[in-house]
């Protein structure tokens, strides 16, 4: 008989860590029962699913010089392969949150800035100019979360390594089908509401 070994990837790890330092009621799914999230997470009643994904590539990356990337590009690539797993527990009415990890920089900025998880979920952001002068601003194009796409993602968040341990912050997907149950989500774990702007 032979016995598959699964290792644990970085950000599962620290996803595992932070949830035990903070007395979360989490669980494994186990491998093997098709595309499926990672993780179930229990906050009292409400239930949760968990998909890791962490950042590899080092597209634009260079810790020694000058670093150039598209603005929310490491964000939109995570959502787009991540789609699979999460629709599964839309399909059974749970709520699902996407985390990503940054493995490349130590800093966690390039790419996984408050504004990549903005602009990667709802659009970049468009200035309207009128006779040359900015009249408007609003969330434009290469919006991966609409209400039309991506309905399974209750939010997509940011799993980050710190000196003293590991911070998740969620922004919320407000066109999921399966609300976050923020009522009920613990206090440490930053989620953050969104109200959008779009063009008329």
């Amino acid at each position: 008989m032979v016995q598959t070994v699964t290792h644990k990837t970085e950000s599962e790890a620290m996803f595992e860590a932070f949830c035990t330092q903070h007395q979360l009621d989490w669980q494994p799914i186990p491998a093997g029962l098709g595309k499926t999230s990672d993780y179930r997470l229990r906050f009292g009643a409400a239930m949760v699913q968990v998909e890791i994904k962490q950042i590899e590539s080092q597209r634009g990356f260079d810790p020694d010089g000058v670093s150039s990337r598209t603005v929310g590009w490491h964000v939109r690539h995570k959502i787009s392969e991540a789609r699979r797993q999460v629709r599964t527990a839309a399909q059974v009415g749970v709520p699902a949150i996407l985390l990503i990890h940054n493995t490349i920089d130590p800093l966690q900025a390039f790419g996984t800035e408050t504004h990549d998880f903005i602009c990667a979920m709802y659009g970049e952001m468009t200035v309207r100019l009128t006779d040359g002068q900015p009249r408007e601003s609003f969330h434009g194009r290469n919006a991966k979360l609409r209400n039309d796409e991506n309905t399974s993602f209750s939010g997509v968040g940011h799993l980050k390594r710190l000196a003293n341990g590991v911070e998740v912050k969620v922004f919320e997907n407000i066109y999921a089908d399966h609300p976050l149950p923020f009522e009920d989500m613990p206090s440490c774990i930053e989620v953050v509401r969104i109200e959008v702007e779009h063009a008329a």
